[in-house]
């Protein structure tokens, strides 16, 4: 399949297009995640043979512990998600405020699985030290409501895209960042991510969101070290999935930390709102 689709989260093979086994293996990624959509990393696996059965086989096990549901709910204890002074209400239209449940189970959807594939997959990619981690068990999650499909790049405009276009920056630490899979599922409602460029770019100019991303990342591989106890061998594993893992896990922690940290934000508009 590495000739069809790209190794980015836009050109990523999307759920609707996967059929046969992966399309079993992102069924089963839901389930044992406990999320309503697959995020990037796991779509863009498919463009290498056998990369998404090769990282799933090894990650389940380690998901199965319950450690990464686990860790994330103490990273979100102590990890520091900025968020801007200012509250959007006034900005943000009426049909967004309108959407705002809905608009935060799509971040809320990303957080949960951003946050734990940062901790599983850098479990992943660990050497194990120390003794193995031993974490209370989190109870299952409620069952999440329907969200809007994600949009993809010809259904959205060339404004919206420019937007999309501009938010990408936010915490990024490189000159050629991709378009995050959460940035472009909020297309829907392209006032509120105008509204978010304008509000967090400060956080973005004065090395705010970065410092919090880098705290974050480290705090993430204390707990991966312990958890890298339970996980299987890696040997199957193509060397190019490998890189592929190591890259996620080098830069997830930016869009763990401001999503958490939008997802704060939105939620003190809708206090704000009532």
């Amino acid at each position: 399949m590495s000739h069809v689709y790209g190794r980015d989260p836009v050109t990523a093979i999307s759920e609707a297009e996967a059929t046969g086994r992966t399309a079993e293996i992102f069924a089963d990624i839901r389930d044992v995640m406990q999320i309503p959509l697959i995020t990037s990393i796991w779509r863009t696996l498919v463009a290498i043979d056998d990369g998404l059965e090769t990282v799933w086989r090894a990650t389940r096990p380690i998901y199965e512990t319950g450690h990464p549901d686990a860790a994330l709910q103490e990273l979100k204890l102590v990890g520091r998600f900025p968020v801007p002074t200012q509250m959007p209400t006034q900005l943000m239209n009426r049909t967004e405020v309108e959407d705002l449940d809905e608009v935060l189970n799509v971040v809320d959807a990303y957080n949960r699985s951003n946050g734990m594939n940062l901790i599983a997959l850098s479990a992943l990619v660990s050497e194990p030290t120390g003794e193995p981690s031993d974490y209370p068990q989190v109870g299952p999650r409620a069952p999440w409501p329907v969200v809007r499909p994600l949009l993809e790049r010809h259904e959205i405009d060339q404004e919206t895209w420019a937007l999309l276009e501009q938010i990408k920056w936010l915490g990024a630490t490189n000159d050629s960042p991709s378009i995050a899979t959460l940035w472009r599922h909020l297309a829907h409602w392209p006032h509120l991510l105008d509204v978010g460029v304008k509000f967090y770019e400060p956080l973005q100019v004065n090395g705010t969101i970065n410092r919090a991303s880098e705290r974050l990342k480290e705090i993430s591989k204390q707990h991966a070290i312990g958890i890298s106890h339970f996980k299987p061998s890696t040997d199957e594993i193509p060397p190019e999935a490998w890189a592929m893992v190591l890259r996620y896990t080098a830069g997830v922690s930016r869009m763990v930390t401001i999503g958490h940290g939008f997802a704060l934000w939105l939620r003190g508009v809708k206090q704000d709102g009532n």
